[in-house]
Parts: structure tokens; C-alpha cells; sequence
């Protein structure tokens, strides 16, 4: 019986928006994917489908081709883990018209990556690799990819092995495993090692090379053990078993498969098969054929709904051994008809042909990237023995050397002088900011250590004077009071501690919290885990959204109003929404200093920003800021901080 093969599917992900929906309208169907996604963690399918479905709906609607590209995305990883193949390439199709309509290049390789399994899936193997081999070729165009592209291409190397050993092409299936093992291993990234592993024993087992298979086996079992992935385990107990069975060693075989029971509770449907599959085939192999018959019927029914075509092939083909060891010949007969239609279909020589051809062309792509990448270098080499010659010529005409040298020279001078000039632009925005942050500081301290101080002192004294209870004393402490109050909103927006304290997360909900009255509903919202960033950039972000939030307060006229922060990985989006007056967005970039402020600080932060506005329409903000590219800040900027 042949091994489980690795087939990975992943892919969404939260940006921005398309046109202008409604306000909150967008947030909603982010929450509602995530919420799906912890009802699917949490063992609810029913559930987890329930809510996908409106956020899709709600994202088609809005036509958000973010949500529809993240809610296709994980619809079809969730269809895919029920075993539903033909409803899963509907959404892998629907994802990869999303990515296009977005020219994602990246997320379009996702979605080429998600019909392929499906197809290979369906048994319809061609169709598979024509869709896995535009994935690739999407990745191998990044050029210096990182971390994330490296990920990519391992997990396009791996689903080529699977197929590749499906169709018997245990060499090439072997290559492209350990292909992707490599790229694990430079990742440094132990799960993804952990799935490479099994096409890599799964293609040693097939070509009888039982030994390295078992330490791959083990190998597999060690990892799954260490990040405690269940499914994993299942994996690595599974393919062992075969491999013991295989050997030849029966008891440790079966010992294996039992060790493997207790997880089927806990790992999607499709895992019961394979174990039952391998308990007949040991039983068949010890010559205990009644046994053998049992395993086989019960791994028979469970197939129909949770095998792959192609892993049918090697059950038809056991259970006709199964049956003629009985002596049941006719039901041999007819497993073994089974067998060679299916063998036939998927493994004819015309398909296994397109595929290899598909491959070869994939392959002589790689390999002319590798020549150009090569003549560009030969080219670079002999241009820089050109200019060596050239010098050569040119020191016999000193005044013409030193004519150029001069010229160079003073190039490089003018770069260095605009390099300082922009360095020392950034210098003084940041002095000015850290002076205006010195300056709010000062204040605030005054307000309430000075002006707050006396006013709580007078409501004292009044207090302690009304004796008569008259009501002009009862208005004077009501009129102390609000002014008390006043100045100690003015002293925390001036100097917000919390922002140093807590984070820029719960400061913004705070400042949220103080801003809205019944004019204003403004609410605060936070998606994912923040990235982590020094607390002079809190500050500073903090700023940029104080003064968004002002702008709706002083000119907007709103009546409703959203800020949201979105944490994915090291990047941190943030977008403030209005549904107020809006504005000409063209005549204000041009005469608003508020403008020219917010693009300086986002500036000092390398970040990006997008100002979506007209009148009657509301404002939206967006800000873009990654985490590993911001600046080392002035940590000058956090002597400000106040505490009350």
C-alpha cells in the first residue's frame, strides 16, 4: 500500500479596502472570518461554515476584494479538510479571480496552488500540474525573495513531489522533497521540515529504501512530537507502520497503527482510512486473511467519501489480494479490474508524459534564469576590464583624467550634500516633535500641578463656606468641578502616560473612550496582535491618530466615527473613518498644514498613508507602518511621559 503524501493548503490574508463601503461594514466581515476561524479550532465545523458564508456574502455585497480574497481562501482550506474537492475548487477559482482583480501576484501563485490539490484530489492529475507549474512560476520571478516567497516556493516544491509520486515518478518526486526540505532548513522552521519529511520517506519507502525511510519516520515523529502537531504524529505513526509492515516486522507494525487510534479524535476526517488500510494489509501480508477482510471492508466504506482518487489504486489493488487469499475469486476479479481502470487513467503514459513535459519546462525556465543571471555577471566582468583599460589609455592625457576626476568628484559631492540635507530635515522634524512633546509636557504638568491644584483648593474653600447651603455656592463647586475635569482631560491629551504605560492599543481606546459623546459615537477597534514597536513610535503614532480624531471633532460635523488597528506579523495598519462632510481633498493638500504634518511624521517612520475623501461622503485614513523598517527612535521623545 502506498504512504500518505504531504498536501498543504494556506493562504489569506487582511488589507485594505476597494472603493468606499460603509462605515464598520468592512470590519465586520473580518470579524466574522476570524470568529470562524476559532469555531473551527474549537472542533464547531457547522459553525465555522455558518459564519464563512456571511461573511462572504457581506463581502460581495461591499465589493471588498480584500475580504473576498481572504474569505475564498480559507472557505476553500475549510472545504479542502471535509473532503468537499469540487466545492473547493469553486473557492480556489473565486480566490484567484480576486487576486487578479487586485494583480496580487502572490496570492494569485495561492490560489493556482489551491486548484492544483483539488485537482489532484479528483484524480485529475494533468489539470493539477498545469496550476501548480504557474504557481511556481509566479514565485521563482521574485527576485532576492524573503522569508515569506522561500516559504512559498517549499510548499510549491513539496505538493510537486506528491504529485509527481503519484503518478510513480519516485525520483523526481524524491528530488522535489528534498528540495523543499532545504528551504525548511534554511528557515529554520520546524513544522515545515516536519511536512517535507513524509513525501521524502513516502518516495524512499516506495523505491524499497526501508532504512532511510524508518529514520525519516522517526525523524518526522520526533518533530511532531517536539511542536506538539497532532496531525503530524498521525502522519509519522501511520507511514511508520507501513514501513515496519513493509520490513517484514508484523507486531511492530501493528503496535504502531495502535499508537495511532487514540488521535483520530482529535485530527480532520481522512486519517481513519489510512490506518485501517495498513491494519489489512499487515494482517494480509502475515497470511491472517479474515482478519485482513475485516480491516478491508471497513477501509473500503470509509474511502468512498475520504480517499483521493489516487490513493484508491493501492487499496483496489490489496483488497484483491485480500479476496483471492479467501478464495473469494469473483470479488478478486472485480478489485482488480478496479485497480487497473484507475491505475490506467491516472497513470497512462500520455499524462505521466504532459506532466514531465510540464516539469522540463519549468525546470529550462529555472535554468535560463540561471544563464542570464550568468552572462549579466560576464557582462558586469567585462565591462569593469573595459574601464581599467580605458584608464590605462587615459592617464597619457593628464588634464583630460583630471578633468573627469573633477566632474566625479563633484557628483559625489552634490549626493552627499542632498544625502545631508535629507538627513537633516528628518533631524529637525524630529527635534520640533520632540520639542512640541517637551512643550505638552511642560503644559500639562502646569495645568494640573498649578491650575487644577488652585481649583480644587477654591471648591475646598467654598465647600468648607457653605454653611447656608445657598445655591450659588452649589453652582460655584458644580462650575470648580468641570473646570477641574476640563484640565485634566487637557493635561492626559497633552502628555498621554498611558501611551508609555500600556500601549498604543489601549491609549487609543482610552482617548476613544474620552472623545465620544452623544453627538459623536466613536468606536475603537483592534484585529490581530499588534506588532511591537519602541515607545517613542507609540507616541508618535498616537499623535497621528490624536490629530485624525481632532480634525473629525473640530470640522467633520460626524455623527459616527471608527479607528481601527490591524496587527499582521511585523505590520501594523491603522485606519480612522468618518461618515461626516468630507472634503475636496486637492484644494486642502495644497493650503492644509495638517496634511503636511501627517505625511512628515509618517515619513519619519517610513511608513505609507492614503487619504480617501469628498464632500458628503465622509474621510477615511489609512496608515501603513512595517515594524522591522521603522527607524531607531530618539528615545528623547519618552522623557515627556506624565503620570498624574
Amino acid at each position: 500500500m502506498k504512504l500518505i503524501s504531504l498536501l498543504i493548503l494556506l493562504t489569506f490574508v487582511l488589507t485594505d479596502l476597494k472603493g468606499n463601503p460603509s462605515l464598520s461594514d468592512t470590519t465586520q466581515v473580518m470579524q466574522l472570518i476570524e470568529s470562524a476561524r476559532q469555531h473551527q479550532q474549537d472542533g464547531s465545523p457547522d459553525s465555522a461554515e455558518a459564519v464563512l458564508r456571511r461573511s462572504g456574502e457581506m463581502a460581495k455585497e461591499l465589493e471588498f476584494d480584500r475580504g473576498m480574497l481572504m474569505y475564498a481562501g480559507h472557505y476553500a482550506v475549510f472545504l479542502y479538510n471535509q473532503l468537499r474537492y469540487e466545492e473547493a475548487l469553486e473557492m480556489a477559482h473565486i480566490q484567484l479571480e480576486a487576486a487578479e482583480r487586485l494583480n496580487d501576484l502572490q496570492r494569485m501563485g495561492y490560489a493556482y496552488n489551491n486548484i492544483s490539490l483539488q485537482y489532484q484530489a479528483m484524480g485529475k492529475l494533468q489539470l493539477a500540474a498545469d496550476n501548480l507549474i504557474n504557481a511556481l512560476e509566479i514565485s521563482s520571478k521574485v527576485k532576492n525573495p524573503g522569508a515569506v516567497h522561500l516559504g512559498d516556493q517549499r510548499k510549491y516544491y513539496n505538493n510537486l513531489s506528491s504529485l509527481l509520486l503519484d503518478m510513480n515518478d519516485l525520483e523526481k518526486g524524491h528530488l522535489y522533497a528534498k528540495k523543499a526540505y532545504q528551504i525548511a532548513e534554511e528557515l529554520q522552521d520546524s513544522v515545515a521540515m516536519g511536512r517535507s519529511l513524509v513525501n521524502i520517506l513516502v518516495a524512499e519507502a516506495m523505491a524499497g529504501r526501508l532504512a532511510d525511510a524508518e529514520a525519516h519516520g522517526l525523524q518526522l515523529l520526533a518533530i511532531g512530537e517536539l511542536v506538539e502537531d497532532v496531525e503530524m504524529v498521525m502522519k509519522a505513526y501511520n507511514n511508520l507502520g507501513d514501513i515496519y509492515r513493509m520490513q517484514g516486522r508484523h507486531s511492530a507494525a501493528l503496535e504502531t497503527f495502535q499508537k495511532a487510534r487514540p488521535l483520530l479524535s482529535d485530527v480532520p476526517p481522512g486519517y481513519e482510512v489510512y490506518l485501517t488500510m495498513g491494519m489489512s494489509a499487515t494482517y494480509k501480508d502475515m497470511g491472517e486473511f479474515q482478519k485482513a477482510n475485516s480491516y478491508f471492508e471497513r477501509a473500503l466504506d470509509l474511502a468512498q467519501e475520504e480517499l483521493a482518487k489516487p490513493q484508491l489504486i493501492e487499496l483496489y489493488l490489496s483488497g484483491a489480494e485480500i479476496k483471492e487469499g479467501l478464495g473469494a475469486y469473483r470479488d478478486a476479479l472485480s478489485l482488480r479490474k478496479q485497480y487497473e481502470q484507475l491505475n490506467d487513467s491516472l497513470r497512462n503514459q500520455e499524462t505521466q508524459a504532459s506532466i514531465q513535459e510540464l516539469e522540463v519546462k519549468y525546470q529550462t525556465a529555472e535554468k535560463e534564469k540561471a544563464l542570464a543571471e550568468r552572462d549579466l555577471m560576464i557582462s558586469e566582468q567585462v565591462s569593469e576590464l573595459e574601464r581599467k583599460n580605458k584608464w590605462i589609455i587615459l592617464s597619457a592625457a593628464l588634464a583630460i583624467l583630471l578633468i573627469v576626476l573633477a566632474v566625479f568628484n563633484r557628483r559625489i559631492t552634490l549626493q552627499k550634500r542632498k544625502t545631508h540635507l535629507s538627513e537633516q530635515t528628518n533631524r529637525m522634524l524630529a527635534a520640533q516633535l520632540q520639542g512640541e512633546e517637551t512643550e505638552r509636557a511642560r503644559t500639562a504638568r502646569e495645568l494640573h500641578d498649578g491650575v487644577a491644584s488652585i481649583l480644587s483648593a477654591a471648591k475646598l474653600h467654598i465647600n468648607a463656606a457653605n454653611s447656608h447651603d445657598t445655591p450659588t455656592y452649589d453652582l460655584l463647586g458644580q462650575l470648580i468641578e468641570t473646570a477641574v475635569q476640563e484640565v485634566r482631560n487637557i493635561s492626559h491629551n497633552l502628555a498621554p502616560g498611558q501611551v508609555l504605560d500600556e500601549g498604543l492599543a489601549s491609549a487609543t481606546q482610552e482617548f476613544c473612550h474620552r472623545v465620544k459623546n452623544s453627538r459623536l459615537q466613536l468606536e475603537f477597534y483592534q484585529i490581530g496582535e499588534l506588532p511591537e514597536l519602541d515607545k517613542s513610535t507609540e507616541l508618535l503614532l498616537y499623535r497621528i491618530i490624536q490629530e485624525a480624531v481632532t480634525n473629525i471633532v473640530k470640522h467633520a460635523d460626524a455623527t459616527e466615527g471608527i479607528v481601527q488597528l490591524v496587527g499582521e506579523g511585523s505590520r501594523l495598519s491603522i485606519t480612522i473613518e468618518d461618515n461626516g462632510k468630507g472634503f475636496n481633498l486637492k484644494s486642502v493638500a495644497e493650503k492644509g498644514i495638517g496634511l503636511k504634518n501627517l505625511a512628515s511624521r509618517i515619513q519619519l517612520l517610513n511608513g505609507t498613508y492614503e487619504i480617501n475623501s469628498n464632500p458628503g461622503k465622509g474621510t477615511s485614513v489609512y496608515i501603513d507602518i512595517d515594524a522591522t523598517k521603522v527607524p531607531q527612535a530618539s528615545e528623547s521623545l519618552m522623557e515627556s511621559q506624565y503620570a498624574e
